[in-house]
């Protein structure tokens, strides 16, 4: 009977060596990626310099990354800094226009609808116009969407242009005559020339 007896603590050695770990290494994947899903400071962000001419044109854009001393805060200092020091464009110098922040801020829970989402526009729900110089703040974001929050800073020219004596000729018309104003709205850039409402200057402390 001895000679029958099973070596049961051989039998039961495993070689966790040979265990098929791909299991471990999908869920490790899958948890990676739903990290992307769960709202977090936002550490730095895009800002966009956009100058305007005298026709009302769109005449350069330019990009920086800026990160934040406090996680989702741009200090006052710090837009004013950055306004100041962006103002020149070509030696020319440029008026403060408007200011739009965009930032996308939605539940995790509602990402799946936002993705899906036919409607063009659904982005502008997510941009705002900044109407005082101050602090601006950047409401928590998905990971997924850090990289696409943004500020846009919008200039014009408003140097002083040749006025033509139109007194002797009333074929030349001043330039002022054929300036069309620009309209910012939380939806972008509208132009029309037959409003008479003007904009008010919002930002006197720094233009």
């Amino acid at each position: 009977m001895n000679d029958e007896l099973i070596d049961t603590n051989e039998d039961l050695e495993y070689n966790f060596e040979e265990l098929d770990g791909t299991w471990i290494k999908e869920f490790e994947a899958k948890e990676q990626d739903y990290n992307s899903y769960y709202k977090e400071s936002i550490s730095f962000i895009r800002i966009n310099y956009i100058y305007i001419n005298k026709e009302n044109e769109i005449i350069n854009i330019s990009e920086e990354k800026c990160l934040f001393k406090k996680p989702g805060i741009l200090s006052k200092e710090e837009l004013i800094g950055l306004i100041k020091h962006n103002t020149f464009h070509n030696a020319v110098k440029y008026s403060l226009l408007s200011i739009l922040k965009y930032n996308i801020d939605f539940e995790p829970i509602h990402l799946k609808t936002f993705l899906r989402s036919k409607d063009r526009n659904i982005g502008k729900n997510y941009l705002s116009s900044i109407t005082n110089i101050d602090n601006i703040v950047f409401e928590q974001s998905i990971s997924l969407f850090h990289d696409i929050n943004n500020l846009f800073i919008i200039f014009i020219d408003k140097s002083t242009d040749t006025v033509f004596n139109s007194q002797h000729n009333p074929m030349i018309r001043t330039n002022k005559q054929l300036t069309k104003k620009v309209y910012i709205n939380s939806y972008g850039f509208s132009s029309n020339s037959n409003k008479k409402r003007t904009k008010r200057n919002l930002f006197k402390e720094i233009v």
